[in-house]
């Protein structure tokens, strides 16, 4: 399992987020958004699908390089 803060996932604040894969850590950092930062969950949701897979893409290297907890 690995963690990251949800500052690091390039949301405002430090919550942790944790998950085993980058799919499911990006589910539960969109889980926290819509709970506590609703405005940004709706920038995210309405994303155009370049700027979503280039968000993905980016995540994805940030996961691969964050260690296991």
């Amino acid at each position: 399992m690995k963690q990251m803060t949800c500052a690091q996932m390039g949301g405002p604040c430090n919550t942790i987020i944790t998950g085993n894969t980058a799919e499911e850590m990006a589910k539960n950092g969109g889980k926290h958004l819509m709970e506590d930062h609703p405005e940004m969950a709706e920038r995210m949701k309405n994303m155009p699908k370049e700027e979503s897979d280039k968000w993905m893409a980016d995540f994805q290297k940030k996961f691969d390089a964050t260690p296991e907890m």
